[in-house]
């Protein structure tokens, strides 16, 4: 009886093992295939470290030099704004702290022109009934609402609050000219 079990026994571990074989080597085959194109192509991350390097130089010897402001969270209620200035290309952010399940309505990004008219650039619905996420803008050119300039970005803006209960009072930023380095293509015109 024994001598049957090892003549079944043998066989099956020698299947086993040569299907584990083909497996690993078949395994290992894809990992470098997937790998090789993103490790052999150090030049494009070369050239990538570059243009950081260039723009680092090129913001350095300017009149400008770029020098990000501290985190002040600017607060309305359980809404915050990180800074009270930015240049072009820096993100906004926004938290959102505790707010009552009953809060509904709107936070409107509107710039203001003068004392009689704003651009409204982004408006973006809050609900206290579902769960509320930080977030982030940017603010940018945007050539289907004819906001073709950076002449037309930089001023005093507001996050204004339009809801139900109209509990909130409205946040005030301002975007300077200037541009973060690295970002001078997205601010070219685009009208």
């Amino acid at each position: 009886m024994n001598f049957m079990n090892a003549k079944i026994i043998i066989p099956i571990s020698v299947i086993i093992t040569i299907v584990i074989v083909v497996f690993s080597l078949t395994q290992n085959g894809i990992i470098e295939k997937q790998t090789s194109p993103e490790i052999s192509d150090s030049s494009e991350i070369q050239s990538m470290l570059d243009k950081i390097k260039d723009d680092k130089i090129k913001d350095d010897n300017s009149d400008q030099p770029y020098n990000p402001s501290e985190r002040q969270w600017i607060e309305s209620g359980s809404f915050q704004i990180d800074r009270s200035e930015y240049v072009l290309g820096e993100k906004i952010f926004i938290n959102i702290i505790n707010l009552d399940e009953s809060a509904k309505g709107q936070m409107k990004f509107v710039r203001i022109i003068d004392s009689t008219n704003i651009l409204e650039y982004k408006t973006i619905h809050f609900d206290g009934s579902y769960p509320q996420k930080n977030f982030y803008i940017s603010v940018d050119l945007f050539d289907m609402r004819g906001i073709c300039t950076v002449e037309q970005l930089i001023g005093n803006w507001e996050v204004r609050f339009v809801g139900d209960k109209g509990e909130f009072e409205k946040l005030d930023f301002k975007i300077k000219n200037q541009i973060l380095p690295g970002s001078e293509k997205r601010y070219e015109p685009v009208c």
